[in-house]
């Protein structure tokens, strides 16, 4: 079975799967969460100091360990707009894939919004170095491209599922709850992607078990990160 005839079969899964998630996902704002009363005005020129940073309570220690993977965390989101190209080119515009793509983009969307703001208003980590590594990133476009739609499912399936891991076990280590619920919150989104994901990878299985064995055989042994491309 070629990727057209796959995508074909699988549309009708992918309506469903999508239509599930618009029952269960859950509508929320990134300026809800963000503590902008602890913001204050960034010195132009100043050095970003760790003991800058403001966790609540007085609190400015978090493990460098922490620190490093909410700077990764959030780089990663913020390549979306190639995320976006990627799986536009597997899986099409058109009927529900393109129909969950733009939804699934416009969602991920709000995970860097949110991120961004929380690391600017508490100090988290150095807002300059952030911004330039973002820049360098985004300019080289390097992120992980599937050969195919099979091996697509897979990859994205892996993906969602190590993001959502990464995110949540990043947030358990914050001292701050609000900085917590936070990465919880994105954690959950990612939690809902990698479920339609796995499905609709489940789908393929039953539709055409060789050609999807075979990707996600390549998608394991190839496996990255979106993030490969970060400085």
């Amino acid at each position: 079975m070629n990727q057209e005839q796959l995508l074909i079969e699988l549309e009708p899964v992918a309506a469903k799967l999508y239509e599930r998630h618009q029952g269960v996902a859950k509508e929320w704002f990134p300026h809800e969460m963000v503590p902008y009363g602890r913001g204050k005005d960034f010195e132009p020129g100043k050095q970003w100091m760790p003991e800058d940073a403001d966790f609540g309570g007085g609190d400015t220690e978090i493990d460098e360990a922490v620190r490093a993977a909410l700077f990764v965390n959030l780089l990663t989101e913020d390549n979306l707009p190639y995320y976006f190209r990627d799986i536009d080119r597997l899986f099409g515009s058109d009927t529900a894939f393109g129909e969950w793509a733009r939804n699934w983009t416009a969602e991920e969307g709000r995970h860097s919004i949110v991120m961004r703001d929380y690391f600017t208003v508490t100090r988290a980590v150095d807002p300059i170095a952030l911004e330039r590594a973002r820049m360098i990133q985004v300019r080289g476009g390097q992120v992980p491209t599937p050969h195919d739609c099979f091996e697509g499912l897979a990859y994205v399936s892996m993906q969602e599922l190590a993001t959502r891991i990464s995110h949540r076990n990043t947030g358990k280590l914050m001292k701050d709850e609000l900085g917590t619920a936070i990465m919880s919150r994105v954690g959950n989104d990612e939690n809902l992607h990698y479920l339609f994901y796995r499905d609709l990878t489940a789908a393929a299985l039953e539709v055409d078990p060789s050609s999807t064995v075979i990707g996600i055989e390549r998608a394991v042994r190839t496996f990255s990160m979106p993030g490969l491309g970060i400085p």
